[in-house]
């Protein structure tokens, strides 16, 4: 799926919820699959809607440096740029309906679609992606139980965040924004080592293994990610992000387990 082909896929499963009593915040929390009792779910609807806006100006970037006209993409591209503004996720869905409906809207994205066919990624599986959320709430819960110096624990925390992220919009954006968080991930810890060691020196071992059980997530997810990053594998060849972070993620374990 490319750029064109996720946003035509939130596209279809806006238009097709028929409870347009809805305010716009519960339809969206439906349509980014994000769980009702969340710490912030209105905070995790705005970041998706700001990554699906975001994702609109990259697609129209892109179709104009193919030197694609930007009346085709329209009214379609200003009708859901409009109705997926964070100013309307207290308004009734109904309200919105009928303009973003009409069905040249559609015909817009699925055009961009079969343009930008060349990019399309993988698709994780909805399950593999549910998986990994869940294996990152359980250790986000085991390392915020055990006994951890602060140090350490907003280390682990800021990474757990950032993974989340990315997770929570790879509907919207694709891979790139779990390779991007992945690298931050790669590069706090370079960053911040001699820091992270000294402290797991003096770590217990609970908190040595819930800290070499972030690094095996880490890998296990940058696995995934080189797995999807189609294009990536084409232009880059044998590189692949487990391979670059592969060396941190020795030092992560290593340093834990000593």
């Amino acid at each position: 799926m490319n750029t064109a082909g996720r946003l035509l896929d939130i596209y279809d499963k806006l238009v097709s919820n028929s409870r347009t009593n809805e305010p716009m915040i519960k339809v969206w929390t439906e349509i980014f699959n994000i769980p009702t009792d969340t710490r912030h779910l209105e905070d995790d609807v705005v970041m998706c809607l700001y990554a699906v806006r975001s994702e609109m100006e990259l697609l129209r970037t892109k179709l104009a440096a193919m030197g694609a006209p930007e009346d085709l993409m329209n009214p379609g591209m200003a009708r859901f740029r409009n109705v997926a503004s964070t100013a309307y996720i207290n308004q009734s869905w109904g309200a919105l309906h009928s303009d973003i409906s009409r069905p040249e809207n559609r015909l817009s994205f699925s055009w961009a679609d079969w343009v930008l066919r060349e990019e399309n990624e993988e698709v994780l599986p909805d399950e593999e992606l549910a998986a990994l959320r869940g294996e990152l709430d359980i250790l986000e819960k085991s390392f915020l139980e055990v006994d951890m110096a602060p140090y350490l624990r907003d280390f682990v925390q800021r990474q757990v965040d950032a993974i989340r992220a990315a997770l929570r919009v790879y509907r919207v954006q694709g891979v790139k924004p779990i390779e991007k968080a992945l690298q931050q991930v790669a590069g706090a810890y370079t960053i911040e080592k001699s820091n992270i060691e000294a402290e797991h020196a003096k770590a217990s071992e609970s908190a040595r293994s819930v800290f070499a059980n972030m690094g095996a997530f880490i890998e296990k997810t940058a696995k995934v990610a080189d797995q999807l990053d189609k294009i990536r594998k084409v232009s880059e060849g044998a590189y692949t992000l487990a391979a670059r972070v592969a060396p941190v993620l020795l030092t992560y374990g290593q340093s834990l387990i000593e």
